[in-house]
């Protein structure tokens, strides 16, 4: 029997440590770069004018002298230093304090000879001098046109960042170029990093965004990311998709805390509740659809304030009402005051309003995500996602809107939240809904079906549950009325006109079943056949 000996190591040459990151100061934009800037890293910010690349530079100067480290910033050919830093000021992140201390901010021609060939020896003397952590060339495309060679210009690249990453410092230059221009492809592979800005006019907006193109030895979160430009700054929203596809990544991606009750998710009406087998499973999703009307809001509000009274948080996100429009909407039910005391702080419920007016949807979830992780959040109501699914679709297309409701559901589950979101009919009266043909209710787990229907001349309120994926339950159709001040009441099996239902049931049995279509994506197009 031979005797096996450990492998010899000691020729193998050891990996060198990962380099540290550098923090950008800029919302998000570490996560979406897979940690932040390498120290010592050559990046390159391109984009068309007026997409951000100077502020995003910028900001990101600051964040640095902020901690106390120096910066070398070197502004472009066609714009003087006094220009730039009127320009700056109008930002939070801008501090006058630190111009000529921290930050130092010259021109970059009194860097280069006016006559002979451009060399990089100037500036890393000056890099030298005041310890610079970080330098910023800004407007690289100026000293393009100055060099006229592409490869001269390659060489100035390369050698500038060798020599500036050997003193651990960070260069990021700044040009005006299509970020997959492919003439600039030689220039590019000198950089550490790559980021694109864009700037699109889609149906007459605006639309910002930012791409990671290249990061040597990372992985960052692919794909076109949100981006906006305020008074604060750069924020960086990440697609949704790359946070469920990469969840290692996000600090806010944590399993649900050990306290999180193992019952049902009750409404706190009994009759629904008994119909739901109980109430919602936890950590699923659920479409409240119906037409206009119908009481889906009062619905969900009842199930957000049983939730409070549980001492579960809540959280309702709303493209329509405000939260004193809902306060005033209550008035006169029963549990208007208790609607009242859970939106005060500590109440218990949190209430975010967005108006569905040139919004990203990237930029609602990473607001939306934050506030779950905040506020501790184990129940969300969404009223309506009609105006979300319209949002993606405007901004991203159609084909988007799968993908991300599916990434959505998912991180929601991760997060121990039991979701409720509201859809709408466009028909203010039905007999029969095909739920085969929306994404959304294949994609959650339950559905609650509310109708407001005309039967021997008078309104009838129906509620039924279809679908409920994970739990036996009630199919029967139940009568349910909105009264003050009582509010929303599901009537038992004796208390409704169960001759009425009846006819109703068998009505909707006698309708031909639709082929389904996969391509239709939306209750509210097959309400306009």
């Amino acid at each position: 029997m031979m005797d096996f000996l450990p492998p010899d190591t000691t020729s193998i040459p050891m990996l060198p440590p990962p380099s540290p990151f550098e923090p950008t100061g800029v919302p998000q934009l570490d996560l979406v770069l897979g940690g932040g800037l390498p120290k010592g890293a050559l990046t390159v910010i391109l984009g068309p004018p007026g997409s951000g690349k100077t502020t995003l530079a910028s900001q990101i100067a600051f964040a640095t002298a902020q901690r106390g480290e120096n910066v070398l910033f070197l502004t472009a050919f066609s714009e003087p230093t006094s220009k730039l830093l009127n320009h700056l000021r109008s930002y939070r992140f801008f501090a006058a304090d630190l111009i000529g201390r921290n930050v130092q901010v010259f021109s970059i021609q009194q860097f280069f000879p006016s006559e002979g060939p451009i060399t990089e020896q100037e500036i890393v003397a000056e890099v030298r001098r005041i310890k610079a952590s970080i330098i910023v060339i800004d407007g690289f495309q100026g000293l393009h046109d100055q060099v006229i060679a592409s490869v001269a210009t390659r060489h100035l690249l390369y050698n500038l960042g060798t020599q500036l990453s050997l003193l651990g410092t960070t260069t990021l230059v700044t040009a005006e170029a299509d970020p997959h221009d492919a003439t600039l492809f030689p220039e590019m592979t000198t950089a550490d990093v790559l980021i694109g800005l864009y700037n699109t006019l889609p149906g007459g907006r605006t639309h910002r965004g930012l791409e990671v193109i290249k990061t040597r030895g990372r992985a960052p979160l692919s794909g076109l990311h949100g981006l906006s430009i305020n008074e604060r700054g750069i924020e960086v929203f990440p697609r949704l998709e790359t946070r469920l596809a990469q969840p290692f990544q996000m600090g806010w991606n944590k399993k649900p805390p050990a306290t999180t009750p193992a019952k049902r998710a009750t409404f706190g009406l009994p009759e629904l509740d008994t119909l739901l087998g109980g109430g919602l499973t936890r950590q699923t999703g659920t479409v409240l659809v119906g037409n206009l009307g119908t009481g889906k809001t009062f619905l969900a509000l009842q199930f957000l304030l049983a939730g409070v009274e549980q001492g579960e948080p809540g959280l309702f996100l709303g493209f329509r009402e405000t939260a004193d429009q809902m306060v005033q909407k209550s008035v006169g039910f029963a549990w208007s005051q208790q609607l009242q005391n859970a939106l005060s702080p500590n109440g218990g419920l949190t209430f975010h309003h967005w108006d569905p007016v040139e919004l990203d949807p990237d930029h609602v979830a990473t607001e939306l995500l934050d506030a779950l992780e905040q506020t501790g959040t184990r129940r969300l109501v969404i009223d309506s996602i009609t105006e979300w699914e319209r949002v993606i679709q405007r901004s991203s297309g159609a084909e988007r809107v799968p993908d991300y409701l599916a990434a959505f559901l998912s991180i929601l589950r991760d997060q121990g939240v039991t979701l409720l979101v509201i859809k709408e009919l466009t028909q203010s009266v039905n007999t029969y809904q095909d739920f085969s043909v929306d994404e959304l209710t294949l994609l959650t787990e339950n559905v609650i079906f509310v109708q407001q229907l005309i039967y021997q001349k008078q309104f009838q309120r129906i509620l039924s549950v279809p679908k409920m994926r994970y739990s036996a339950h009630d199919e029967t159709l139940r009568n349910f009325l909105i009264r003050a001040p009582e509010g929303v009441r599901v009537l038992a099996p004796n208390e409704s006109e169960r001759d009425t239902l009846i006819r109703i049931a068998e009505q909707q049995a006698s309708v031909p079943k639709r082929v389904s279509h996969p391509q239709r994506s939306s209750l509210s197009e097959q309400g306009q056949d």
